[in-house]
């Protein structure tokens, strides 16, 4: 192993993570190597020897575990809350404006109601501040406003 490449393909070996999270954490991993080996040519080691040690300080054959137990599980754990969450605001939403009788209060009723702005703002803030990736928060944002209309909106409607 004497080339960065090499030893990033040794520890994507001992890696099982959804693609973007690896892709990131492997080039996390690349910025400490170089920097690592360039510190030691500064020394006055030739390359081979930079990065011989770099790998050997870095802990090459150790980092890829851990760096699984670290991350794994995130990219499932931020699909069920992006799936999870519109859901249970979008319920929320219908509770607040169905009565249990079936019959639906009025837009400016609902709008008057705190618990309505508060759905709201958590539906819209939560994923912005959740996830790092914005598509995660978009599609979040896009699927609760699509079943908020098509399950409160569409049926409170009085043509």
């Amino acid at each position: 192993m004497t080339e960065i490449d090499d030893l990033l393909a040794h520890i994507r070996a001992q890696m099982d993570l959804d693609s973007e999270t690896e892709h990131d954490v492997l080039e996390e991993v690349r910025s400490h190597l170089e920097e690592a080996a360039a510190a030691a040519r500064e020394r006055g080691l030739d390359e081979t020897e930079a990065l011989a040690e770099a790998a050997a300080r870095f802990g090459v054959e150790e980092v890829g575990a851990e760096l699984q137990q670290v991350h794994a599980g995130w990219g499932t754990a931020d699909a069920v809350i992006a799936a999870g969450l519109p859901v249970v605001c979008a319920l929320a939403l219908r509770w607040l404006v169905f009565a249990p009788d079936g019959t639906a209060i009025g837009w400016p009723q609902m709008l008057a109601r705190p618990a309505f702005w508060v759905i709201a703002v958590v539906a819209l803030l939560v994923p912005w501040l959740k996830f790092g990736r914005w598509r995660y928060a978009i599609a979040t944002w896009g699927f609760f406003w699509a079943i908020t209309v098509i399950s409160v909106i569409l049926p409170a409607l009085r043509w």
